[in-house]
């Protein structure tokens, strides 16, 4: 008689835990997915800076070879030098016409030079593909997730 009321009591308990899984599940879900999300946003950050940097780094090769020295012995760089270095900051090569990060523009790239040595800065606004602003839920203004990514270059000119 024992066994029969214990088998009867753990199939009721068995039965009463049969929506647990699933109401458990839900309840966690967002909070997955939010983590997959960020870890999947911060994985894209890091490749664009990365190749940002790759990009700067082999610009500022290329502007060092091809700048030249002025009348005054002035570092001069030539329109069409400091056009293909803006284009192999862009594409990544000077032949391609594919954008390596999307809305970089010309204007966020600089050069300055000082003495023997040229600086290359660029100023990258990074922005997340999910969402550009993190919600506040009506307590105040959104939180903007975008911000700028700065890579600086600096090498002696031969």
């Amino acid at each position: 008689m024992r066994t029969i009321n214990s088998n009867l009591k753990s199939t009721r308990n068995i039965a009463k835990q049969k929506g647990l899984a699933a109401i458990e599940f839900t309840m966690v879900l967002p909070f997955l997915l939010v983590l997959i999300f960020a870890c999947a946003e911060f994985g894209r950050l890091m490749f664009q800076y990365n190749a940002l940097n790759k990009t700067v780094r082999d610009a500022s090769r290329y502007l060092t070879t091809n700048a030249k020295p002025g009348d005054t012995d002035l570092i001069n760089i030539k329109d069409t030098v400091a056009l293909d270095v803006k284009r192999l900051i862009r594409y990544g090569q000077s032949t391609s016409s594919t954008v390596l990060l999307p809305n970089l523009q010309d204007d966020d790239i600089s050069f300055n030079v000082s003495g023997d040595f040229i600086t290359i800065t660029v100023t990258y606004d990074w922005q997340p593909i999910f969402s550009d602003s993190l919600t506040t839920f009506g307590l105040g203004n959104d939180i903007d997730l975008s911000f700028p990514m700065v890579s600086t270059y600096t090498m002696r000119a031969l």
